[in-house]
């Protein structure tokens, strides 16, 4: 389905200029790119011209991005119309690339109007100015405004509040900014977030082990003594179903605890009982032998089928068989092949997938903060993060006794992790209520760490960045503390800063150039 882009920009005209040098005869041409961005609830649409004039020719690029992932638009074309004076101009273009559009204009009046921009359904507007048509070359002098630059001061805007969606604004980038164009982000993991001041709350960060549920794992035992053959090539983390074969227990040397003897002498008892019981049957019928004696006969019967049929589900071949509960895996083997085993002892540990247990020990200290557990984040070895909400969690258990470490445990349960197996080791995060004042809040993944020092990627147009200075607190393994550096309303690099980083290298950018297609 379709979104509507109605883009509304501020445009203030500076055109071409002309520098004169006195050292030299030669001159200087200066083109001066205007840039302009507008954010709506889907899309970032970032525009660059060279200026609008009267009678003149005006070529209009455009770079939409979507916000859900930060890749170019899908759209095939975009609408602009531009109404200055009560007279309008209107223009389409086709993607030359994905996610790039260019318009040629020729405004037919000056002075100030709005433009408006239609992609992929959306749309916003920007409030332009058209000048007056000047014979031969315009100069125009970049005006300092006593220091501030047209970002600077619509970064200071944004501190304020924040900008209505659909509502554009003239952007410039800094002297020593980092240039990373639209293309570049549009082939990588990128993405911008808003720094916000937010309650962050205490934090406990500690190692914990996972461990699958006790319904979700249990441990094969030798149902009578033997030697122990493998059921084909069973090894540890290899998948089974339910009563598949694992183990075989054979008859030993040791004559009396041969299970093939075990199994005839059942059997032989099971057939001597059942008929021992069949014939009491009929003589208690005809009162030839007494009650008790009849229900003696039914009792030693019962006991002798149960023992035999019992031996009959595992045994086949002169030996006996020990199969999977379930569909699962076997997570340890605890026999050799050709280990003899007596009655209970345990040959194999079979698990399957499905909810985990949690569990760490933490200090004493934390004791308050462990019966009080607002949320919970779980970094794997890998680095990814998984909050309370994603994998259905709960608190399960709290120690209210210290044990012999001076430790209080804590158990947790949760869904499977993806990737990450019973036994593994995995930090948590325990955050508990408290009231601390706000501060500015950013993705974890937005921290750069150079030599002990930590920056973020602050964002000064959508193609330029400036690296900046942070100091950080504590973090919940998704979010970190910053206690300067950057403001709330600053738009930060939250992925693809490890590219910006490498990408610093390079030539700083000229806060007044930039490139229009």
């Amino acid at each position: 389905m379709k979104k509507t882009l109605f883009l509304a920009i501020l445009i203030a005209v500076i055109g071409c200029a002309k520098h004169s040098h006195d050292e030299s005869t030669a001159q200087h041409v200066h083109t001066h790119i205007s840039s302009f961005v507008a954010y709506t609830h889907n899309m970032e649409l970032f525009m660059q011209h060279e200026g609008l004039e009267e009678g003149k020719k005006s070529c209009v690029t455009l770079y939409a991005t979507e916000l859900e992932n930060f890749k170019p638009c899908e759209a095939d074309s975009a609408n602009v119309i531009m109404s200055v004076g009560g007279k309008r101009v209107s223009a389409t273009a086709k993607a030359g690339h994905k996610g790039i559009y260019h318009f040629d204009f020729t405004p037919n009046s000056s002075g100030h109007g709005t433009l408006y921009i239609d992609i992929a359904g959306e749309h916003a507007h920007f409030d332009v100015e058209v000048h007056h048509a000047h014979n031969g070359d315009c100069t125009h002098e970049h005006h300092s405004h006593e220091g501030h630059s047209h970002a600077e001061h619509a970064h200071t805007h944004s501190h304020s509040h924040a900008p209505h969606p659909g509502h554009g604004e003239a952007v410039e980038g800094k002297s020593g900014d980092i240039s990373f164009s639209k293309e570049q982000s549009w082939k990588i993991d990128f993405a911008i977030d808003i720094a916000k001041k937010s309650t962050f709350d205490g934090v406990v960060k500690v190692a914990a082990k996972i461990n699958a549920i006790p319904d979700n794992f249990t441990t094969i035992v030798a149902t009578t003594s033997g030697k122990v053959q493998f059921a084909g090539n069973i090894v540890e983390g290899k998948e089974i179903m339910t009563e598949e074969p694992l183990f075989y227990l054979e008859g030993s040397d040791v004559t009396d605890n041969d299970a093939a003897v075990k199994y005839a002498e059942a059997e032989s008892e099971h057939t001597v009982a059942k008929n021992n019981y069949e014939r009491k049957k009929l003589l208690f019928t005809d009162r030839i032998v007494s009650e008790r004696e009849y229900q003696e006969a039914e009792a030693a019967y019962n006991s002798a089928k149960a023992r035999y049929e019992s031996m009959q589900r595992s045994f086949g071949e002169g030996k006996v068989c020990l199969r999977s509960p379930f569909k699962g895996y076997v997570a340890s083997l605890l026999v050799a092949n050709g280990d003899y085993v007596e009655p209970g002892t345990p040959v194999a540990r079979i698990e399957r997938k499905g909810k985990v247990n949690i569990t760490a020990e933490l200090p004493i200290r934390y004791s308050k903060q462990l019966h009080n557990i607002k949320n919970v984040n779980i970094e794997t070895g890998e680095g990814k993060v998984y909050s309370f909400a994603d994998v259905n969690g709960k608190t399960l258990a709290v120690g209210h006794s210290a044990n012999g470490c001076n430790m209080l445990p804590v158990t947790l349960t949760t869904d499977a992790l993806q990737d990450v197996v019973p036994g593994s080791i995995v930090t948590m995060y325990l955050a508990s209520e408290n009231q601390e004042r706000e501060n500015v809040v950013i993705p974890r993944s937005a921290i750069v760490e150079e030599m002990g020092n930590y920056f973020v990627f602050v964002q000064n147009t959508p193609v330029s960045f400036e690296k900046r200075n942070v100091t950080i607190g504590t973090t919940d393994g998704v979010s970190v503390k910053v206690y300067s550096g950057i403001h709330s309303g600053e738009r930060i690099v939250t992925k693809g800063a490890t590219v910006l980083k490498l990408a610093q290298g390079a030539a700083a950018l000229d806060p007044h150039a930039g490139h229009v297609h």
